[in-house]
């Protein structure tokens, strides 16, 4: 089975979750999610009236008028931005935990930004899945519903009831 890591993004977060499977699923109950890192952008929920000023600038001389501030390309490179960042993360965490496949699962905007950003060659060797949907506020409990929900991770099942086995103790009859 492949080794399966989650990216789950909005404007303003964006968090590095992995499938786990237990040894012994039967008792341990499974599949879980663990979050393992999370990158935040800081101008990502700042109001537009604190990033730009209000008034407008001026031009000197015999045609004084506003001038645009061009506060949308400020705005799509401040986007732009995360999603470099949140794009070299991920090929951290790709790394560090030995990710076969990746879900992506970001609002709309996002998602396609990050799509310009991955490089093709970088990712060949990575099966890459895609939901457009913002879960990044979302508990782990309600990602992992969703993603069974949509069939991209497996449903997580309870452990086997009338078994009591401390956490790291193994099975007596093994």
């Amino acid at each position: 089975m492949k080794r399966t890591g989650i990216l789950v993004a909005g404007g303003t977060r964006a968090r590095f979750i992995s499938v786990e499977v237990p040894a012994d699923a039967e008792l341990d109950g499974g599949p879980h999610l663990v979050e393992h890192d999370d990158l935040v952008n800081p101008d990502g929920d700042v109001p537009a009236r604190v990033l730009f000023s209000d008034r407008s600038g001026r031009a000197h001389g015999a045609a004084s008028h506003g001038l645009d501030d061009h506060r949308d390309q400020h705005q799509a490179e401040i986007e732009r931005r995360f999603a470099r960042r949140v794009v070299d993360a991920t090929e951290q965490f790709r790394g560090g935990h030995g990710v076969q496949r990746l879900v992506i699962v970001a609002e709309c905007q996002l998602l396609g930004k990050l799509r310009a950003e991955l490089d093709p060659k970088r990712w060949r060797d990575v099966e890459v899945v895609e939901l457009a949907e913002d879960l990044s506020r979302q508990s782990l409990r309600q990602i992992h519903a969703t993603l069974a929900q949509q069939g991209l991770v497996k449903a997580a099942r309870s452990p086997a009831a009338g078994v009591y086995r401390p956490r790291g103790q193994e099975p007596s009859w093994r």
